[in-house]
């Protein structure tokens, strides 16, 4: 904006009363919203006496809910401000926002939503207005997240002089139209749209007026050469995003087809789609659903730099645990987390979790060269058991347990099961997952005949709760599968010391 120009502006905004809101296809876009109006000032040598007369009986006509009403301006339709004459047209509406501030907004999802809401309702607006309604970004108001257009007849572009005036304007021309050639098959409404979707990707060029139009009748406003887009390097990997820029891109290009209605709601669908998918579990649990694991840890792992999350943190490091078998990975991913938010407790149970299937970790010690990382492991299980709030402590015992015979610390481990397998005097049997957890800490501890005892009473419950229904059959079968593995063992155990 030009030092003129501000100062014509400041002097608008201060004798309207109103902030200037941007540049419109016609006209610039003034906002009042605790006075219910928004100003459209054309320069009055761009509009014509039929053209005048035109917006006179835009004031009388029925209104709808898509359209901002136009309504007579008190102090006249025509001023002068500073150096040059307007012709004023006004709005009523107590909209504070634009589609342009949303255009602003540094969340991507935002933008992307504000944009699709102006497609789906587009086509009521060119059933209104008529086949040459093109809109900019500031004509159109939000009202709450409703777009509503602050309508003008369908005059076509406006002069050149306009266009170079403000540059905004030649960014969303058609290549058609940047090359004085009528439109074709193509809708210059929707191509200056789709130029307004892209515009939540990318920046627009901030190339001189004449380096603009030349990108514009080329179709390649957003082509290279170009600045970093305006999306963090993690969503351009989103295939949602990836598939709605190509969509758009076809859209603006310089082959564009006729796009009827039903098209128009796929695009609209297509962006939602991106929208949703910008929000990093999302795109996460999408991969994973994908059956695409290392890619979702990958992505979780990008993602952090933008936006570090404790929900990302425990989901990535799930994915590492369960679909890739890497509980270090997880592990690492869990300890971020605790430093995220250590009041939070998901943490400290996944960490339990994961120490507890020790097998799996203890795989990849063995090649270790001393057992440093393995205290510092114990040391993680202990000081993540301690944080759990007493009612949770008794939930993850076992994989508690787990941890102490996984490092062999069989007395600490049989008096750490025997306390939390009792309720006061009271044997939890039902617990079987603590009651084999004891057993083993007799089997390691060479007590046989204890390590048999617990196993008869796992035997007994499982009966039980089989015959009553008290458990899942699945459960049932599981901790079946872990009895007949530990009889097993024991009986090894009988026969290795009955032949010594």
């Amino acid at each position: 904006m030009t030092t003129a120009v501000g100062d014509r502006t400041r002097v608008i905004e201060e004798e309207l009363g109103a902030e200037y809101a941007g540049a419109g296809w016609w006209g610039s876009l003034y906002r009042a919203p605790r006075r219910r109006r928004w100003y459209r000032l054309i320069p009055v040598e761009e509009v014509s006496g039929e053209q005048r007369a035109e917006l006179l009986a835009w004031q009388t006509r029925p209104r709808r809910p898509d359209l901002v009403p136009v309504v007579r301006e008190e102090r006249g339709e025509q001023r002068q401000f500073a150096d040059r004459w307007f012709q004023i047209v006004s709005y009523e509406t107590d909209a504070g926002r634009s589609l342009s501030d949303a255009l602003a907004e540094h969340e991507p999802a935002y933008r992307i939503a504000s944009v699709a809401a102006a497609l789906r309702a587009f086509p009521g607006w060119r059933e209104a207005i008529g086949a040459g309604l093109v809109a900019l970004p500031a004509d159109i108001v939000l009202a709450g997240h409703r777009p509503l257009l602050l309508p003008l007849p369908a005059w076509g572009a406006p002069s050149l002089a306009e266009f170079f005036a403000e540059p905004e304007r030649i960014a969303h021309l058609t290549p058609e139209g940047a090359r004085g050639l009528p439109a074709g098959a193509r809708d210059p409404g929707l191509h200056s749209l789709g130029v307004t979707a892209l515009r939540c990707f990318e920046a627009l060029p901030d190339d001189d007026p004449e380096r603009l139009l030349q990108r514009a009748a080329c179709a390649a406003v957003f082509a290279p050469p170009r600045r970093e887009g305006r999306l963090a390097s993690w969503m351009r990997r989103v295939e949602p995003v990836r598939a709605v820029r190509e969509e758009l891109g076809a859209l603006t290009g310089p082959r564009a087809a006729t796009l009827d209605d039903t098209a128009v709601r796929q695009l609209t669908d297509s962006l939602d789609r991106a929208r949703r998918a910008m929000d990093p579990l999302t795109a996460v649990r999408s991969l994973r659903d994908a059956g695409e694991a290392r890619r979702a840890v990958g992505l979780a792992h990008a993602a952090l730099v933008d936006r570090p999350g404790y929900a990302l943190l425990l989901l990535a490091a799930e994915i590492a645990h369960q679909d890739l078998g890497e509980p270090l990975e997880a592990l690492s991913l869990l300890e971020r987390a605790v430093q995220t938010d250590p009041e939070r407790t998901e943490a400290y149970a996944a960490q339990l979790s994961v120490i507890g299937g020790w097998s799996a970790v203890q795989v990849r010690l063995a090649g270790a060269t001393d057992d440093s990382y393995a205290q510092r492991l114990r040391a993680t299980a202990r000081a993540a058991f301690g944080r759990l709030p007493h009612e949770l402590r008794r939930e993850h015992a076992h994989e508690m347990a787990s941890c102490l015979l996984g490092q062999g610390e069989l007395a600490e481990a049989n008096a750490f099961v025997h306390q939390w397998l009792h309720d006061g005097d009271t044997l939890m049997w039902w617990r079987f997952d603590l009651m084999l957890d004891y057993g083993e800490t007799f089997l390691g501890l060479g007590h046989l005949d204890a390590a048999a005892q617990i196993s008869e009473q796992v035997r007994a419950g499982l009966r039980r709760v089989r015959e009553n229904g008290q458990m899942d059959r699945g459960a049932i079968h599981e901790h079946g599968m872990r009895l007949a593995d530990f009889d097993l063992r024991l009986h090894g155990a009988r026969d290795g010391k009955a032949r010594a």
